[in-house]
């Protein structure tokens, strides 16, 4: 009974420390499992604030992209727009170049028309003359217009030497031939003072009708005539002659003496002592010649009132209302520029007297108070080289270095310009583009000299080609040629711009 229950007890401490351990074992084991679940759960809280900090970042960069992604629309939408106008430039240019085209072609049909018109006048001209020159026993040996003019030549030499022999008779039977002057006064057939003179000389005439005849004359009011013949036949004697001669002479002598006493009744209506004379003034002021670029045109007038000098001054009126007076443009004449073009001209004259007397100042418009225009040759040189779009002048550029005027060659383009040096080795002188700062101005009173003023602010002095009177390679064609490409690139730029503003803002 004894060693039973101490077996039994042991048994049962035995099991009660092996549900002891167990318990122990088993809370250890959830210990472990509730640590690894938290230390789970914090490392997928932090995975996912990972996450969330990726995926806000990846907003931000998807937000960058969208951006960049609207910007290369717009950017692909401006050179979409930009390609339109470029290519609705090249249509436009491609019509123009027909037009030109086909004016070209009309142009040579013109000029075929008139070299045909020409041949004919030639061929007329040819088969009257050949003629004529048969008819002298001259046989031109090719039917060209040298030989036929040398032929004219020998004609005119053998009739020039028939009239010095009939000249030499004509002096032999006392008959002298009277060389006359463009204007011949009338001579006065009724003179009481020579009766036998003009008996004389009426006979000559009557005898001399034939020839007078065949000579044709004008006649004037204040009594003059002209004869188109270099010589007439005349049969007043030595003594006659002498006698008109006497009568001339005292003719001379009153009306100088009559012009004396007129020019003493002015300077006594006209006293420059008197304080309440009229001032000085000028009557009729106009300006003469035609106002084209490179032309010269004169002021002129009548003086009165003691009117013995004036001043000049020409002045230009611009677009916008103001003027100015033209810079070394202080004489009567004055020649035309490129600057006066699409401006009024106009001069102003102050008459003085011999006290230094001012008049009041009288003015005059060129034109006929018209703005200033370019000649039509000029102008259809002008549009034609706008339309091509480019264009090259020879002329010189002045070299400071060498203190000298050098043969170049200016090349205008449509966004640029450029100088080159006529040579071997052809080096450029200048090579810019069009800004808002290029400026071709005219130097005063120099008729072909011009300057281009660069985007660096350096002036290029340049010289038209003073060997040629072509009005295509004039200075003032060259200066309006180039201020209208300067003024159509620089608005074409303007206008780009105002587009991109309008698209990024």
């Amino acid at each position: 009974m004894g060693e039973d229950d101490f077996f039994l007890r042991g048994n049962l401490s035995n099991t009660f420390s092996a549900l002891t351990v167990n318990g122990k074992h088993q809370v250890n084991t959830e210990l472990v499992k509730e640590e690894d679940v938290v230390q789970q759960i914090e490392e997928q809280e932090q995975e996912i604030m990972q996450l969330r900090k990726h995926l806000a970042e990846y907003a931000v960069k998807e937000a960058q992209i969208q951006n960049e992604t609207r910007v290369l629309e717009r950017r692909i939408a401006l050179m979409h727009r930009a390609f339109d106008q470029e290519q609705q430039d090249l249509v436009e240019a491609a019509s123009k170049a027909m037009a030109y085209k086909q004016d070209i072609i009309e142009e040579n049909i013109r000029i075929g028309y008139a070299l045909e018109v020409a041949q004919e006048e030639r061929s007329m001209f040819v088969s009257s003359l050949v003629p004529l020159l048969a008819d002298q026993n001259l046989r031109p040996a090719a039917l060209d217009a040298y030989s036929i003019v040398s032929h004219i030549r020998i004609l005119f030499k053998h009739n020039k030497e028939r009239l010095a022999i009939a000249e030499e008779k004509l002096r032999a039977s006392q008959y002298q031939p009277l060389v006359l002057n463009p204007h011949i006064k009338e001579l006065s057939l009724k003179d009481s003072s020579h009766p036998e003179w003009t008996q004389v000389t009426q006979q000559s005439l009557s005898s001399s009708a034939e020839t007078v005849r065949n000579t044709s004359v004008e006649r004037k009011k204040d009594g003059e005539e002209m004869i188109s013949s270099h010589y007439l036949p005349s049969i007043i004697e030595e003594e006659q002659e002498q006698e008109q001669e006497q009568e001339q002479e005292q003719e001379h002598e009153q009306s100088s003496s009559h012009q004396e006493a007129d020019d003493s009744e002015d300077e006594s209506d006209y006293d420059d002592l008197d304080p309440n004379k009229p001032l000085p003034t000028i009557d009729g002021l106009q300006i003469l010649g035609e106002p084209f670029p490179g032309n010269e045109i004169q002021a002129s007038g009548y003086s009165r009132n003691g009117t013995t000098h004036c001043g000049f001054e020409w002045v230009r009126h611009l677009q916008d209302g103001s003027f100015v007076y033209i810079e070394g443009a202080k004489q009567p004449k004055y020649t035309v520029t490129a600057d006066d073009v699409d401006n009024y001209l106009s001069i102003e004259v102050q008459p003085l007297d011999d006290l230094q007397r001012k008049g009041e100042v009288v003015k005059c418009f060129a034109n006929n108070n018209q703005k200033i225009t370019c000649h039509p040759d000029m102008l259809q040189e002008i549009e034609k080289t706008l339309t091509l779009g480019h264009a090259s002048f020879k002329l010189f550029v002045w070299r400071g270095s060498l203190d000298t005027w050098e043969p170049a060659m200016l090349e205008i383009k449509k966004s640029s310009y450029t100088i080159k040096l006529n040579g071997p080795n052809n080096s450029v002188v200048v090579d810019n583009k069009y800004t808002p700062k290029t400026d071709i101005s005219i130097l005063a009173e120099t008729p072909l000299e011009f300057a281009i003023l660069g985007p660096d602010n350096i002036e290029q002095y340049l010289c038209a080609d003073y060997n040629s009177n072509d009005i295509r390679f004039s200075r003032d064609t060259i200066v309006l040629t180039m201020r209208l490409f300067v003024k159509r690139a620089v608005d074409k730029k303007l206008v780009k711009k105002k587009k991109r503003r309008g698209l990024f803002f």
